[in-house]
């Protein structure tokens, strides 16, 4: 049975509804997979076990393709869905399917032969979430009118870091320190590790059901002309909005720093200053606080100034810290810079999405979170085929974060300079 659904408007004392408490979880349920998986527990795993040998080069090509697929489809996708009028079913299919891709990779043991299995399964996991991710977004408009979505996008991104946490620890507690290790696992065979993922697939299914009987549907759009020749019109209209496409090449800049910075921060603590797994997911634990903190405190800054004023304000301090990251030598400003550039990372994400929420009219919302997607994966293999390359041809670590500082400067430079709201 789902709940009913009911519109909402900014006139309601009430932030906190029900139904936006289950949209706002569903951030909770997938942020574990690019946390768990992508960035601090199996991609570490793949590229110093699985895969020492030019591991960080073949991981970075498969989050280039995955990224690649994601923004030529997610159009396509999101146009398909608001014609249909199905954008949850296009949620919960695109889940469950992220759900046991990452749950597959139990079975990649320590050994270069299961290096092909891990990467078509860690691409189609990647693929899968981000899609599930698109439709996820194009409900947002849905649960409340301008003037509060910047709290509501906020929220939910914070909330995802906060479970972000809780997912690391519980991984820490119960798979990487128990001597012996729990259930058996065998530590020679990385099996802690790969229960890892089985638990993020779980968590992801398990904190998705809310958002899964949450009614928004609106019913099926009736086609009154053939789909490619509305798919193009939904182009047209992404070029009718005033600094629309200008916000999204920006994206598609600024983006693809975090996407790089997610997919190899991890790896980068560890073959730089020597990061054991377990001060992996440490580390990682430190910076989704610092990250949930300011998403949660952004999301208000989002309503009160705009979107566009928080993501240039993040991105000059994501570029600032990250230089600093990038230089230093000292284990301990590494950390410091680390985590404060976490406090950044998630106002920047979160406005985004409110930005394209705000204009997109109800007939289109999910083909213009399509484009939203697009701009965040058309060109997101840019940077870590660029990180993977660097690294291939200099055999340093630290030369390929200049992508990411370069990507942050680019974005910032072609970002509208009017307020998004």
């Amino acid at each position: 049975m789902s709940l009913p659904y009911k519109c909402m408007n900014s006139s309601q004392s009430r932030i906190f509804t029900s139904q936006r408490w289950c949209w706002m979880l569903y951030d909770w349920a997938s942020s574990v997979l690019p946390t768990l998986h992508t960035t601090f527990v199996f991609a570490v795993y793949f590229t110093t076990i699985v895969l020492p040998e030019n591991g960080t080069f073949y991981w970075a090509m498969m989050t280039g393709i995955a990224a690649l697929a994601t923004g030529l489809l997610a159009p396509i996708l999101g146009h398909l869905a608001d014609l249909k009028g199905q954008i949850k079913k296009g949620l919960i299919t695109a889940t469950l399917a992220a759900a046991l891709a990452i749950m597959g990779l139990w079975f990649v043991a320590p050994d270069p032969q299961f290096a092909v299995l891990a990467l078509g399964l860690s691409g189609l996991a990647i693929f899968f979430s981000e899609l599930g991710f698109m439709f996820y977004n194009a409900l947002l408009p849905r649960l409340a009118d301008a003037s509060i979505t910047g709290r509501i996008s906020g929220y939910g991104w914070g909330l995802g870091y906060i479970g972000a946490i809780l997912a690391l620890i519980l991984v820490l507690a119960i798979f990487i320190l128990p001597e012996p290790s729990l259930f058996g696992l065998s530590k020679a065979a990385a099996e802690p590790v790969r229960a890892a993922m089985i638990f993020a697939g779980l968590w992801l299914v398990i904190f998705s059901l809310p958002l899964f009987f949450t009614s928004f549907e609106e019913g099926p759009k009736k086609q009154a002309q053939p789909f490619m020749l509305s798919l193009i019109q939904s182009g047209k209209l992404v070029l009718s909005i005033p600094n629309m496409m200008r916000f999204l090449v920006a994206r598609m800049a600024y983006n693809d720093g975090l996407i790089t910075l997610f997919a190899f921060g991890g790896i980068y603590a560890a073959k730089v200053f020597g990061f054991t797994q377990q001060d992996i997911l440490i580390f990682a634990i430190g910076l989704n606080i610092t990250a949930g903190i300011g998403a949660i405190i952004g999301g208000p800054l989002t309503d009160r100034w705009g979107a566009i004023y928080i993501i240039r304000t993040s991105l000059i301090c994501l570029f600032l810290l990250g230089l600093v990251c990038l230089m230093t030598h000292s284990l301990t400003i590494f950390w410091v810079a680390s985590l404060c550039l976490g406090f950044f990372i998630g106002p920047c994400q979160a406005a985004g999405r409110v930005w394209v929420s705000h204009l997109a009219p109800p007939e289109n919302r999910a083909s213009l979170f399509g484009f939203l997607a697009l701009s965040g994966k058309l060109t997101s293999f840019v940077g870590p085929v660029l990180y993977g390359w660097i690294i291939f041809v200099t055999g340093l670590e630290r030369a390929g974060m200049v992508v990411v500082l370069g990507l942050f400067a680019i974005g910032f430079f072609l970002l509208p300079k009017q307020r998004a709201n």
